[in-house]
Protein backbone atom coordinates (compact mmCIF):
# COMPACT_ATOMS: atom_id res chain seq x y z
CA UNK A 1 0.00 0.00 0.00
CA UNK A 2 2.76 2.18 1.01
CA UNK A 3 5.37 1.54 -1.90
CA UNK A 4 2.10 2.07 -4.29
CA UNK A 5 1.24 5.53 -2.93
CA UNK A 6 4.98 5.91 -3.12
CA UNK A 7 4.99 5.13 -7.00
CA UNK A 8 2.12 7.73 -7.33
CA UNK A 9 3.67 10.26 -6.06
CA UNK A 10 6.49 9.60 -8.19
CA UNK A 11 4.49 9.27 -10.57
CA UNK A 12 2.93 12.42 -10.46
CA UNK A 13 6.00 14.68 -9.63
CA UNK A 14 7.47 12.90 -13.19
CA UNK A 15 3.97 14.52 -14.88
CA UNK A 16 5.07 17.64 -13.58
CA UNK A 17 8.76 17.89 -13.97
CA UNK A 18 7.95 16.93 -18.08
CA UNK A 19 5.39 19.44 -18.44
CA UNK A 20 8.42 22.14 -17.13
CA UNK A 21 11.08 20.48 -19.03
CA UNK A 22 8.72 20.55 -22.64
CA UNK A 23 8.34 24.34 -21.67
CA UNK A 24 12.63 24.64 -21.50
CA UNK A 25 13.41 22.94 -24.10
CA UNK A 26 10.68 24.46 -26.39
CA UNK A 27 11.59 28.17 -25.48
CA UNK A 28 15.51 26.64 -26.33
CA UNK A 29 14.31 25.26 -29.45
CA UNK A 30 12.48 28.70 -30.61
CA UNK A 31 15.52 30.39 -29.33
CA UNK A 32 17.84 29.12 -31.89
CA UNK A 33 15.21 29.34 -34.28
CA UNK A 34 15.63 33.19 -34.09
CA UNK A 35 18.91 33.25 -34.20
CA UNK A 36 18.81 31.70 -37.35
CA UNK A 37 16.66 33.97 -38.61
CA UNK A 38 18.12 36.89 -37.56
CA UNK A 39 21.12 36.30 -40.40
CA UNK A 40 18.65 35.99 -42.95
CA UNK A 41 19.16 40.31 -43.79
CA UNK A 42 23.05 40.32 -43.39
CA UNK A 43 24.20 40.12 -46.23
CA UNK A 44 26.61 37.73 -48.55
CA UNK A 45 30.36 39.64 -48.17
CA UNK A 46 32.98 38.24 -46.18
CA UNK A 47 32.01 40.75 -43.73
CA UNK A 48 28.44 39.69 -43.16
CA UNK A 49 29.56 35.67 -43.46
CA UNK A 50 32.11 36.45 -40.50
CA UNK A 51 29.21 38.28 -38.40
CA UNK A 52 27.39 35.18 -39.49
CA UNK A 53 29.14 32.83 -38.40
CA UNK A 54 29.90 34.81 -34.61
CA UNK A 55 26.21 34.35 -34.00
CA UNK A 56 25.94 30.96 -35.34
CA UNK A 57 29.09 29.63 -33.18
CA UNK A 58 28.19 26.40 -31.37
CA UNK A 59 24.84 26.07 -32.98
CA UNK A 60 25.93 22.24 -34.44
CA UNK A 61 26.87 21.63 -30.59
CA UNK A 62 23.49 23.18 -29.42
CA UNK A 63 20.96 21.23 -32.19
CA UNK A 64 23.00 17.63 -30.75
CA UNK A 65 22.20 18.30 -27.39
CA UNK A 66 18.38 19.33 -28.48
CA UNK A 67 18.41 16.44 -30.32
CA UNK A 68 18.90 14.37 -27.19
CA UNK A 69 16.88 16.19 -25.07
CA UNK A 70 14.27 15.47 -27.07
CA UNK A 71 15.15 12.03 -27.08
CA UNK A 72 14.43 11.76 -23.30
CA UNK A 73 10.96 13.41 -23.56
CA UNK A 74 9.86 11.20 -26.21
CA UNK A 75 10.96 8.64 -23.83
CA UNK A 76 9.61 9.88 -21.18
CA UNK A 77 6.11 10.46 -22.56
CA UNK A 78 5.87 6.86 -23.39
CA UNK A 79 6.27 6.43 -19.65
CA UNK A 80 3.88 8.49 -18.36
CA UNK A 81 1.27 8.15 -21.17
CA UNK A 82 0.99 4.07 -19.72
CA UNK A 83 1.24 5.41 -15.84
CA UNK A 84 -1.39 7.83 -16.35
CA UNK A 85 -4.28 7.05 -19.35
CA UNK A 86 -6.33 9.60 -18.88
CA UNK A 87 -3.93 11.67 -19.77
CA UNK A 88 -2.17 10.05 -22.55
CA UNK A 89 -3.46 11.86 -25.24
CA UNK A 90 -2.04 15.58 -23.99
CA UNK A 91 0.91 14.13 -22.87
CA UNK A 92 1.51 12.72 -26.86
CA UNK A 93 0.50 16.15 -27.64
CA UNK A 94 2.58 18.01 -26.02
CA UNK A 95 5.42 15.90 -27.54
CA UNK A 96 4.25 16.15 -31.17
CA UNK A 97 4.19 20.30 -30.33
CA UNK A 98 7.85 19.85 -29.59
CA UNK A 99 8.34 18.11 -32.32
CA UNK A 100 6.62 20.67 -34.71
CA UNK A 101 9.24 23.30 -32.98
CA UNK A 102 12.10 21.30 -33.89
CA UNK A 103 11.15 19.98 -37.71
CA UNK A 104 10.90 23.86 -38.08
CA UNK A 105 14.28 24.89 -36.63
CA UNK A 106 15.73 22.09 -38.83
CA UNK A 107 13.89 23.84 -41.75
CA UNK A 108 14.49 27.48 -41.00
CA UNK A 109 18.29 26.42 -40.71
CA UNK A 110 18.39 24.08 -44.03
CA UNK A 111 16.70 27.02 -46.08
CA UNK A 112 19.17 29.25 -44.66
CA UNK A 113 21.85 26.94 -45.70
CA UNK A 114 20.56 26.91 -49.09
CA UNK A 115 19.67 30.67 -49.80
CA UNK A 116 23.58 31.01 -48.72
CA UNK A 117 24.58 29.11 -51.40
CA UNK A 118 28.38 29.53 -52.44
CA UNK A 119 28.82 31.12 -49.33
CA UNK A 120 28.28 28.49 -47.56
CA UNK A 121 31.26 27.22 -48.60
CA UNK A 122 33.22 30.65 -47.36
CA UNK A 123 31.78 29.93 -43.78
CA UNK A 124 32.45 26.52 -44.04
CA UNK A 125 36.11 27.28 -44.82
CA UNK A 126 36.11 30.08 -41.80
CA UNK A 127 35.01 27.56 -39.51
CA UNK A 128 37.37 25.15 -40.58
CA UNK A 129 40.42 27.74 -40.22
CA UNK A 130 38.85 28.59 -36.65
CA UNK A 131 39.06 24.86 -35.92
CA UNK A 132 42.64 24.63 -36.85
CA UNK A 133 43.83 27.93 -35.17
CA UNK A 134 42.33 26.45 -32.22
CA UNK A 135 43.86 22.75 -32.85
CA UNK A 136 47.54 24.99 -33.46
CA UNK A 137 47.40 26.86 -30.27
CA UNK A 138 46.59 24.13 -28.18
CA UNK A 139 49.18 21.85 -29.69
CA UNK A 140 51.85 24.63 -29.44
CA UNK A 141 50.92 24.83 -26.02
CA UNK A 142 51.46 21.71 -24.84
CA UNK A 143 54.57 21.13 -26.86
CA UNK A 144 56.10 24.13 -25.79
CA UNK A 145 55.83 22.27 -22.16
CA UNK A 146 58.93 22.81 -19.71
CA UNK A 147 58.55 19.96 -17.72
CA UNK A 148 61.79 18.32 -16.38
CA UNK A 149 61.63 14.78 -16.07
CA UNK A 150 63.24 13.57 -12.77
CA UNK A 151 63.61 9.99 -12.99
CA UNK A 152 63.89 7.19 -15.71
CA UNK A 153 59.86 6.56 -15.57
CA UNK A 154 59.26 10.29 -15.96
CA UNK A 155 61.71 10.77 -18.96
CA UNK A 156 60.09 7.85 -20.59
CA UNK A 157 56.41 8.96 -20.24
CA UNK A 158 57.07 12.74 -21.14
CA UNK A 159 59.01 11.09 -24.31
CA UNK A 160 55.79 9.20 -24.80
CA UNK A 161 53.31 11.86 -24.79
CA UNK A 162 55.73 14.56 -26.50
CA UNK A 163 55.69 11.29 -29.68
CA UNK A 164 52.43 11.11 -29.57
CA UNK A 165 52.19 15.05 -29.86
CA UNK A 166 53.61 14.04 -33.01
CA UNK A 167 51.15 11.82 -34.18
CA UNK A 168 48.50 14.60 -33.90
CA UNK A 169 50.53 17.00 -35.89
CA UNK A 170 50.41 14.04 -38.20
CA UNK A 171 47.33 13.46 -38.35
CA UNK A 172 46.42 17.20 -38.72
CA UNK A 173 49.21 18.12 -41.91
CA UNK A 174 45.68 17.55 -44.54
CA UNK A 175 43.50 19.79 -42.32
CA UNK A 176 46.78 22.49 -42.39
CA UNK A 177 47.08 21.52 -46.75
CA UNK A 178 43.35 22.10 -46.83
CA UNK A 179 42.90 25.53 -44.94
CA UNK A 180 45.88 26.68 -47.09
CA UNK A 181 44.55 26.25 -50.41
CA UNK A 182 41.21 27.24 -49.73
CA UNK A 183 42.46 30.45 -48.16
CA UNK A 184 44.31 30.64 -51.22
CA UNK A 185 41.70 30.66 -53.57
CA UNK A 186 39.37 32.56 -51.21
CA UNK A 187 41.42 35.65 -51.50
CA UNK A 188 43.02 35.65 -54.77
CA UNK A 189 41.81 38.43 -56.19
CA UNK A 190 40.61 40.57 -53.36
CA UNK A 191 43.89 41.99 -52.92
CA UNK A 192 42.28 46.05 -52.16
CA UNK A 193 39.19 44.22 -49.98
CA UNK A 194 40.31 45.15 -46.07
CA UNK A 195 38.44 42.16 -45.15
CA UNK A 196 40.29 39.88 -47.42
CA UNK A 197 43.66 41.60 -46.15
CA UNK A 198 42.46 40.38 -43.12
CA UNK A 199 42.12 37.32 -43.96
CA UNK A 200 45.19 36.49 -45.73
CA UNK A 201 47.23 38.14 -42.74
CA UNK A 202 45.15 34.64 -40.74
CA UNK A 203 46.74 32.23 -43.36
CA UNK A 204 49.92 33.72 -43.42
CA UNK A 205 49.56 33.15 -39.43
CA UNK A 206 49.10 30.39 -39.61
CA UNK A 207 51.55 29.16 -42.12
CA UNK A 208 54.22 30.88 -39.70
CA UNK A 209 52.39 28.54 -36.54
CA UNK A 210 52.29 25.42 -38.56
CA UNK A 211 56.24 25.50 -39.01
CA UNK A 212 57.12 26.87 -35.69
CA UNK A 213 55.04 24.05 -34.58
CA UNK A 214 57.80 21.50 -36.13
CA UNK A 215 60.62 23.50 -35.13
CA UNK A 216 59.09 23.68 -31.55
CA UNK A 217 58.12 19.41 -31.28
CA UNK A 218 62.40 19.18 -32.73
CA UNK A 219 63.43 21.23 -29.96
CA UNK A 220 61.61 19.66 -27.20
CA UNK A 221 62.35 16.12 -28.74
CA UNK A 222 66.11 16.63 -28.22
CA UNK A 223 65.70 18.35 -24.85
CA UNK A 224 63.71 14.78 -23.74
CA UNK A 225 66.17 12.66 -25.61
CA UNK A 226 69.08 14.26 -23.56
CA UNK A 227 67.33 13.62 -20.19
CA UNK A 228 66.61 10.45 -21.24
CA UNK A 229 69.86 9.27 -21.97
CA UNK A 230 70.72 11.22 -18.60
CA UNK A 231 68.40 9.04 -16.58
CA UNK A 232 69.58 5.58 -17.81
CA UNK A 233 72.87 6.59 -17.32
CA UNK A 234 71.83 7.54 -13.61
CA UNK A 235 70.41 4.23 -13.26
CA UNK A 236 73.21 2.45 -14.23
CA UNK A 237 75.56 4.95 -12.26
CA UNK A 238 73.51 4.15 -9.29
CA UNK A 239 73.95 0.03 -10.11
CA UNK A 240 77.68 0.55 -10.57
CA UNK A 241 78.32 2.33 -7.61
CA UNK A 242 76.24 -0.39 -5.48
CA UNK A 243 78.42 -3.47 -7.26
CA UNK A 244 81.54 -1.08 -6.27
CA UNK A 245 80.49 -0.97 -2.84
CA UNK A 246 79.47 -4.63 -2.18
CA UNK A 247 83.10 -5.31 -3.44
CA UNK A 248 84.67 -3.16 -0.68
CA UNK A 249 83.01 -4.32 1.73
CA UNK A 250 83.30 -8.13 0.23
CA UNK A 251 87.22 -7.38 0.56
CA UNK A 252 87.48 -5.23 3.74
CA UNK A 253 85.30 -8.93 6.02
CA UNK A 254 87.77 -11.50 3.95
CA UNK A 255 87.56 -14.34 6.58
CA UNK A 256 91.16 -15.83 8.09
CA UNK A 257 91.01 -19.52 8.48
CA UNK A 258 93.13 -22.02 10.67
CA UNK A 259 92.04 -25.11 9.57
CA UNK A 260 92.40 -26.51 5.88
CA UNK A 261 88.97 -27.19 5.36
CA UNK A 262 88.31 -23.54 6.44
CA UNK A 263 91.04 -22.44 4.04
CA UNK A 264 89.62 -24.30 1.11
CA UNK A 265 86.18 -22.54 1.35
CA UNK A 266 87.47 -19.26 1.85
CA UNK A 267 90.01 -19.92 -1.41
CA UNK A 268 86.77 -20.84 -3.34
CA UNK A 269 84.65 -17.50 -2.04
CA UNK A 270 87.79 -15.81 -3.40
CA UNK A 271 87.47 -17.16 -6.63
CA UNK A 272 83.77 -16.83 -7.38
CA UNK A 273 84.94 -13.08 -6.15
CA UNK A 274 87.39 -12.72 -8.41
CA UNK A 275 84.87 -13.97 -11.38
CA UNK A 276 81.98 -11.71 -10.06
CA UNK A 277 84.45 -9.37 -10.76
CA UNK A 278 85.22 -9.31 -14.00
CA UNK A 279 81.83 -9.84 -15.05
CA UNK A 280 80.97 -6.46 -12.82
CA UNK A 281 83.89 -4.90 -14.60
CA UNK A 282 82.21 -5.14 -17.87
CA UNK A 283 78.92 -3.01 -16.46
CA UNK A 284 81.34 -0.61 -14.44
CA UNK A 285 82.92 0.27 -18.08
CA UNK A 286 79.83 0.36 -19.81
CA UNK A 287 78.33 2.73 -17.62
CA UNK A 288 81.62 5.37 -17.58
CA UNK A 289 81.74 4.82 -21.74
CA UNK A 290 77.57 5.55 -21.87
CA UNK A 291 79.03 8.83 -19.63
CA UNK A 292 81.79 9.73 -21.93
CA UNK A 293 79.18 9.80 -24.63
CA UNK A 294 77.21 11.73 -22.84
CA UNK A 295 79.62 14.25 -22.31
CA UNK A 296 80.99 13.85 -25.99
CA UNK A 297 77.45 15.16 -26.99
CA UNK A 298 77.65 18.23 -24.77
CA UNK A 299 74.49 16.62 -22.95
CA UNK A 300 72.73 19.34 -21.10
CA UNK A 301 73.21 17.31 -17.60
CA UNK A 302 76.77 17.04 -18.67
CA UNK A 303 77.82 18.33 -15.60
CA UNK A 304 76.12 15.73 -13.40
CA UNK A 305 77.58 13.11 -16.03
CA UNK A 306 80.89 14.37 -15.23
CA UNK A 307 80.64 14.36 -11.32
CA UNK A 308 78.69 10.93 -11.28
CA UNK A 309 81.88 9.44 -13.61
CA UNK A 310 84.21 11.02 -10.91
CA UNK A 311 82.43 9.47 -8.14
CA UNK A 312 82.83 5.50 -9.95
CA UNK A 313 86.18 5.92 -10.41
CA UNK A 314 86.94 6.99 -7.14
Amino acid sequence: MVEEKKRKVDSTLSLHNYGMECDETEAWIRDKTRVIESTQDLGNDLAAVMTMQRKLFGMERDLAAIDNKLTFLRNEADELARDHPELADDIRARRAQLDAAWDALKKTLKDREDSLGEVSKLQTFLQDMDDFQSWLFKTQKAVASEDVPDSLPEAEGLLSLHDALRDDIGNHRDDFLQVKETGARVTQGQEDDPQYQQLEQRLNGLDRGWNELQKMWDSRKNFLDQGLGFQQFMRDAKAAEAILNNQEYTLAHVEKSDTLGGAEKALKKHEDFVSTMSANEEKIDGTVQTGQRLLDAKNLYAGKVRDKMSAIRD
